[in-house]
Order: structure tokens, then sequence, then C-alpha cells
């Protein structure tokens, strides 16, 4: 029959002793499962070190301790969730060249990619910063341009940094003001 193990930690927490058999027989296995806090891992922690020391009241030369290492890894909940705007478009008319377009309303029926990130976890007080990549077909075989960046804007708190690569309207176009209570990405 197995017997349950019983483990008895110290006073802080950083050390805790089990009974694995008294007497432990010839050829036995243990197993048992330690659940650590993870109170003191930050964003920066890459792995922890667990030293694991046995002793018994036989004589056992050589008996040294064995470090276990666990490698850390930080996962969020992160979400991401997008909706086009209007969610059908029809083009037609006029088809200008790259170098005949100078404003905004030149450049073709509009629409918008609204992208929502989502943190449904908990949040780590040493986060650290997320990062969206999106790809779209911009242009067609021939060269011209299908999707043509004006804005991106973030919606959100002021004050935060921002980084948009490659900057929307390489072109320089004349463009219309972006909405209170938005910022753009240079």
């Amino acid at each position: 029959q197995d017997k349950p193990v019983v483990c008895l930690a110290n006073q802080n927490g950083s050390q805790v002793e089990c009974e694995l058999g008294n007497p432990m027989k010839r050829g036995a296995q243990v197993r048992f499962f330690l659940i650590l806090s993870t109170l003191g891992i930050t964003i920066r922690t890459t792995d922890l070190a667990v030293e694991l020391a046995l002793s018994t009241i036989s004589e056992q030369p050589g008996l040294e301790p064995v470090v276990a290492r666990a490698r850390v890894v930080i996962e969020l909940p992160l979400s991401v969730t997008g909706v086009a705007v209007p969610p059908r478009l029809f083009f037609g008319g006029v088809v200008r060249g790259e170098s005949a377009v100078r404003r905004e309303s030149q450049v073709g029926s509009a629409v918008r990619f609204e992208v929502t990130v989502s943190n449904r976890g908990q949040s780590l007080k040493t986060l650290g910063s997320a990062f969206l990549t999106l790809l779209w077909p911009h242009e067609i075989s021939n060269g011209k341009w299908l999707l043509y960046p004006l804005h991106l804007e973030l919606v959100g708190p002021p004050g935060q940094p921002t980084a948009c690569s490659p900057p929307a309207n390489p072109l320089r176009l004349a463009l219309v003001p972006p909405r209170e209570g938005t910022w753009g990405c240079p």
C-alpha cells in the first residue's frame, strides 16, 4: 500500500522536508508533487533552480544534492479580434496612378479595420510590452496600391508610448485630421 508523503515546510517557506518512507524498501520509488508559490517571479525570471538533497541514516557515500531546473515561460491569455467597417466594399471609378494621387479623397473607398487586443487574464505588475503585427495586401501584382494605409490610430490612455512601423501615409497625401480622443502614429 502506498502511504501519502508528508512534507513540512520551515517557517519562511524556503525549505521543505518530506518523509519518503521509514524504512524505504529496496527498489521502492516514491512520486509526489510540490506546488511552489510564484510570488517572486517577475517578467525577467527565466528559470528556477530547486536543490534536492536526499538524506538517510544509512551510510551513503557520495550522496550529493541535485539541482532541478525549470524554465519559466510567462503566458498571458491575450486575444485579438478584428472587424472591417463597412464589411463590404465596391470599387469603381477612375484608376489613378500613384503620382496623380494628392489627397485622401482620391485614394478610393475607405475601409476601417478595428482591431482590439484584450488581456483576459491576471495583469502582471512587471508586464513589459505587447506587440501586434498586422499584415495586409497593400499592392497587386503590377505594383498598384490595393489597400493604402491612411491612418493608424490607437485608442487608449494618453501618455502611453506608441510606435508604428512602417508609418501610415507613405505618399504623404493631404489627410483629414483624425477624430478627437485618438492619436495616431506619425
